[in-house]
């Protein structure tokens, strides 16, 4: 992008909408920065830290009648968030599941704070529009969230037709214009578009399943619901749950839309899960946070009626399984704490030790030139050029052979039958491999190496070979 080249077009972006490329495009740009990976994740962890802010905020807000019981749940909240197994391999990664969590979060505490019939109501919905439409162009699943919450603003209670107007069109308006970007992105590339975003996903779990190296979305999510931090959560959103249902009669419930909302949204997300062709754990990180959320308000309905006799029991009982839930989290699954420490030594992270060795691989190169590999981050890290039809890595390389030639060429792409003619036409001045699957990495080497190359390996890391005409 900072060489001017637009996604899709002239180059491959596999499976996702363009606004996260976009950001950190902008992040790099700003700072100067070349420690890219390292850069990404700081994002990423910094979503992280806001999310738990919200889900403390969010219950503080609900509970704002109540400040101090607010506060506690919030901080239980958090704390399930933190110490689920799930949302702790999954979060932290250069991946764009941080940022979308985020942005929908925001949405979501707007809306509970969000009173429609005032005047302020207006930039509130428009920002939950723009919010959710730069999540949903980060990942197209998204906007299942976004209809979702279309759907929720207009059922909510209005005294005419005009303030149910007013109560959605600030957030279509909003909607509309954070999509020019990408459908400007899209209409100039529409074909490649098409390739990137569906076909070569549905290949690629083809080629997954061929290979074993996919699960079985079944099997996945029974193992991620039975792991002690997850199990502990569902226990307690359907003990919530069905009181709330059961005692529905008998309870004050306000706010219905806020309350219906904080209960699909982490639906919506379970169901987005299934819908990519392969499914990994860290997609059923993503409703952790909002599971949490949707338990603020049974909470808050329980609390209310505490004082009744025949309803004590089941707000002591809520309470009692939220500490449990939260010491089960803790003890079941202590690396969180243990990790701390690596915190403060930064010479260990795994993007300072990649930077360091890509620019030990740029120091290595007698001369600038085109690095071949699987792994282009290491080149982009040391400064060096990368193919353009390997910008994706193994995931078009490996199933670029089942593309057509036109398809090939309007995606910007190569695989293992026409990297010997890419290599001819432009030849590398290295070769990472030990970086991917060895059959691939295989192809990678044969299309380019030879004996008199220098080969130099590095520890826990690639192994390079440097062409024969460098030192």
């Amino acid at each position: 992008m900072s060489q001017g080249k637009m996604i899709y077009r002239d180059y491959s972006y596999i499976a996702q909408m363009p606004y996260h490329p976009l950001l950190y495009a902008a992040v790099y740009k700003i700072t100067g920065t070349k420690y890219f990976l390292l850069t990404g994740r700081l994002i990423s962890t910094i979503c992280d830290i806001l999310v738990m802010v919200c889900i403390f905020g969010i219950y503080r807000s609900v509970f704002k009648s109540s400040i101090i019981t607010g506060k506690l749940l919030g901080l239980g909240a958090a704390v399930l968030y933190v110490f689920n197994p799930l949302v702790d391999y999954a979060n932290g990664y250069a991946w764009n599941h941080d940022v979308v969590i985020l942005c929908v979060m925001l949405s979501l505490w707007l809306f509970i704070l969000t009173d429609f019939k005032q005047k302020s109501a207006f930039w509130t919905t428009a920002a939950m529009g723009a919010l959710l439409t730069f999540a949903a162009c980060m990942r197209i699943t998204t906007f299942l969230v976004v209809l979702l919450f279309l759907f929720i603003l207009l059922s909510v209670p209005a005294d005419s037709v005009k303030q149910r107007i007013k109560n959605t069109y600030p957030f279509m308006a909003a909607s509309i214009l954070v999509l020019i970007w990408p459908l400007w992105i899209i209409a100039n590339a529409l074909k490649a578009f098409y390739l990137n975003l569906f076909k070569i996903p549905a290949l690629n779990g083809k080629w997954l399943n061929e290979v074993g190296m996919v699960y079985d979305k079944l099997d996945i999510t029974f193992e991620s619901f039975t792991t002690p931090g997850y199990f502990t959560l569902m226990v307690i959103a359907i003990y919530l749950w069905v009181t709330i249902i059961f005692l529905r009669h008998n309870l004050k419930i306000n706010d219905k839309p806020k309350v219906l909302l904080t209960a699909l949204v982490p639906l919506v997300f379970f169901i987005a899960a299934f819908i990519p062709p392969t499914m990994w754990q860290q997609y059923l990180a993503v409703p952790v946070a909002f599971i949490l959320i949707s338990l603020a308000f049974p909470f808050l309905f329980l609390q209310n009626q505490s004082s009744v006799k025949k309803f004590r029991k089941y707000y002591k009982i809520s309470i009692v399984i939220i500490i449990i839930g939260v010491l089960v989290s803790v003890v079941t699954y202590p690396v969180v704490i243990q990790r701390i420490p690596s915190v403060i030594v930064p010479e260990v992270w795994a993007p300072i030790e990649l930077h360091r060795i890509a620019q030990d691989i740029a120091d290595e190169m007698a001369r600038p030139g085109l690095i071949l590999t699987l792994a282009p981050l290491y080149a982009i890290e040391g400064g060096c050029d990368i193919y353009t039809e390997l910008s994706c890595g193994p995931f078009v390389y490996r199933i670029a052979d089942y593309l057509s030639a036109e398809e090939r060429r309007i995606t910007k792409t190569t695989g293992p039958s026409s990297i010997s003619g890419l290599v001819s036409e432009k030849p590398p001045s290295a070769v990472i491999t030990n970086v991917d699957i060895e059959f691939l990495d295989k192809t990678i080497f044969d299309s380019a190496v030879d004996t008199n190359w220098r080969k130099k390996e590095y520890e826990n890391g690639p192994t390079v070979y440097f062409s024969a005409t460098g030192r």
